[in-house]
């Protein structure tokens, strides 16, 4: 720390590159400690330190105390590990949607399509009528319940029940949408 107080950079004249790393040796063990605590993830700390040590080195000129410069240096890095933190929050928000998507062989599009064929098959006239209409025909519930001669909550229901039939543990609320 000795070290950090004896050299004070003038802000008139410019510092040079090996002023400045002797300036900040000392102050990135302790700007990598307050990064990891902030963030619990050691990449994302070695990232906000290099940022702080580009910016202290561009705003090195500008700073008012010379005498200050462990404490102006980890504000620094804190303020960068606050915008790490709110830029990861933004990043972690996902759409649900992964990274790679399976593109599924024209192989086994036809056993899924068979099976779902099959199952809609066994399915009982009215229970068959309206997963078709309703999927296969992109049939609103009112219209089908038009085409079944029923309520539009009965073909609700009666969709709901053949969903049911085709695949137990299906999630129908998002069926339904």
């Amino acid at each position: 720390m000795q070290q950090v107080a004896d050299v004070k950079p003038s802000s008139t004249l410019p510092v040079s590159e090996t002023t400045f790393a002797d300036l900040l040796r000392p102050l990135i063990d302790p700007g990598f400690r307050l990064a990891l605590a902030m963030l619990h993830d050691a990449q994302a700390a070695e990232d906000a330190v290099q940022e702080a040590s580009f910016i202290a080195w561009r705003k090195l000129g500008r700073m008012h105390d010379q005498g200050r410069l462990r404490p102006w240096f980890l504000g620094i890095v804190a303020n960068k590990c606050r915008n790490a933190r709110r830029n990861k929050w933004s990043a972690g928000v996902t759409l649900g949607v992964p990274d790679v998507l399976p593109v599924p062989s024209p192989e086994e599009r036809t056993l899924r399509g068979a099976d779902l064929r099959r199952a809609i098959a066994r399915l009982d006239y009215d229970d068959r009528l309206v997963v078709v209409l309703y999927f296969y025909v992109d049939m609103p519930l009112d219209e089908l319940a038009a085409v079944t001669r029923s309520s539009a909550g009965a073909a609700r229901a009666r969709l709901y029940r053949a969903i049911n039939k085709l695949r137990p543990g299906v999630a129908i609320e998002e069926a339904l949408r």
